[in-house]
């Protein structure tokens, strides 16, 4: 295992992929059920990320785990959508995410950006399916 500081990047070795799959693999049902005498079961919201990120090094992939501030800028909200700030701001006066001012910023939280994104891929996706279901009735006619 590879370690750095500050930014964590840690790099597992091929018999630590393989230890996060035999744990995995015996666990079975109860990888869910994570505890310890002292501090008791493992709060569900991070059982999930453990168990996210023990998959993750079985498979060997690549993972990023960090954490997000309650609120964020303009900016970091349209990167985070992958949309430009302007689009973003479109998106605010029209009353489709939720922001507050600061000074004479403009703040969003963090939950309503996520929610905001789950909204738009959720769009997107009806979208595709409208476009499948078109091409669908014209390729019949």
């Amino acid at each position: 295992m590879n370690i750095q500081t500050g930014n964590k990047t840690i790099l597992f070795t091929v018999q630590e992929q393989e230890a996060a799959a035999r744990y995995i693999s015996t666990a079975g049902d109860q990888l869910s059920n994570l505890q310890t005498p002292e501090a008791g079961q493992l709060p569900e919201e991070l059982r999930a990320v453990v168990i996210d990120v023990l998959e993750a090094i079985q498979q060997g992939s690549a993972i990023t785990v960090s954490s997000v501030p309650r609120e964020v800028t303009t900016t970091t909200a349209a990167s985070m959508l992958g949309m430009s700030r302007p689009t973003l701001m479109k998106h605010v006066r029209n009353g489709r995410i939720d922001a507050h001012m600061v000074g004479s910023h403009h703040r969003l939280l963090t939950d309503d950006v996520l929610k905001f994104q789950a909204k738009l891929k959720e769009e997107k996706r009806r979208a595709v399916f409208g476009l499948m279901d078109l091409e669908r009735e014209l390729g019949e006619a």
